[in-house]
């Protein structure tokens, strides 16, 4: 066996086995395993900022009187700070961007208490809103009703069945008042 490794070195068959052996299985295999390395590296990078992108859209959604922009905006600088204090440099905010966008569409995907509370407060609001309108169109008829009343007319407008009505009522109000006016005009001089 010795002998037949001796004929091959001296002949060059070996060293073109050694190169062949070392081109065709060695080198790939060393190339695999480092870019398996950087694909681990990378895609334990990408998971980290998944769970900060997670973090932060669970925090900033139980605050509720922040519009949505500026919520994107604290939590993309929320990321970054967390990424930095991590050593993490090689993620841009376009995927920082795209990590919030996934961590939201989760979390609104769930039945979470955040969206529960933000169900209630939204009909509150609407609630609120109504009771508002109809407090505002009630003060609205009181103020062009007031003149007629003062000049000794009833202070209740009848007739309030259709929206017509209450149109037609304002407008007799307002036409006795401003014939009260005149009448007042006229008779004195000064006025």
């Amino acid at each position: 066996m010795q002998n037949a490794l001796q004929v091959l070195s001296d002949s060059g068959v070996l060293q073109t086995i050694l190169m062949a052996v070392l081109t065709a299985v060695v080198i790939p295999l060393i190339q695999q395993g480092h870019k398996s390395a950087k694909t681990k590296k990378v895609s334990n990078m990408y998971d980290v900022l998944d769970k900060l992108a997670e973090g932060a859209v669970a925090k900033l959604a139980t605050q509720y009187d922040l519009p949505t922009g500026v919520k994107h905006d604290q939590a993309l600088q929320t990321i970054q700070v967390q990424l930095a204090k991590k050593g993490i440099k090689s993620i841009d905010n376009k995927d920082i961007d795209f990590a919030i966008e996934k961590a939201y569409q989760y979390f609104t995907s769930l039945n979470t208490k955040a969206q529960a509370k933000r169900a209630v407060i939204d009909e509150g609001a609407a609630n609120a809103d109504s009771v508002s309108a109809t407090k505002v169109d009630a003060a609205a008829i009181q103020n062009a009703v007031a003149p007629v009343a003062e000049a000794g007319q009833a202070t209740e407008p009848t007739g309030y069945g259709s929206k017509q009505a209450e149109i037609d009522n304002l407008q007799a109000a307002i036409e006795k008042a401003q014939a009260k006016l005149a009448e007042l005009q006229g008779s004195d001089p000064n006025a």
